[in-house]
């Protein structure tokens, strides 16, 4: 097993550094390029819904990044203390709406539903715990 983490500020600049640490993690153990992407793109749904929406003051917030791989599965988990929000609790979106008629928003959250085998969310001392696993065996399930 392999694990690693770091600690993200409240700042969308840190989205560089997520996709760097993402892909230096997924290239440390052969993950692949397919699944660095699914997973690097909804990492930053949900780290720039943490930054925009997640908290109502100027201060610096940590949000804590942990990647893990072991058996196949990527494991990763966020956590901030933010306010409170389960992305899994998010009205599904409406695609078979005309474009003219679709709402702005509400696809990403939709996507990383839709790219992710497993996704938890609990609330524990303040703090909203996000823990996605991606099986590496992409050409099965999601």
């Amino acid at each position: 097993m392999t694990q690693i983490q770091k600690i993200l500020t409240n700042n969308l600049s840190e989205l560089e550094t997520l996709a760097v640490t993402l892909d230096e993690f997924c290239t440390a153990n052969s993950i692949p390029k397919e699944i660095f992407y699914e997973i690097n793109l909804c990492l930053d749904e949900l780290v720039t819904n943490i930054i925009s929406y997640g908290y109502d003051d100027d201060i610096e917030h940590d949000i804590l990044l942990k990647l893990e791989y072991d058996s196949g599965i990527l494991k990763v988990e966020l956590a901030d203390d933010g306010k409170e929000f389960n992305p899994l609790n998010s009205a599904e979106p409406d695609i078979n709406l005309e474009i003219e008629n679709k709402p702005i928003g509400g696809l990403g959250i939709f996507f990383v539903k839709n790219k992710i085998d497993d996704i938890k969310y609990t609330r524990k001392n303040n703090r909203n715990i996000l823990i996605l696993k991606k099986k590496l065996d992409y050409t099965k399930g999601k």
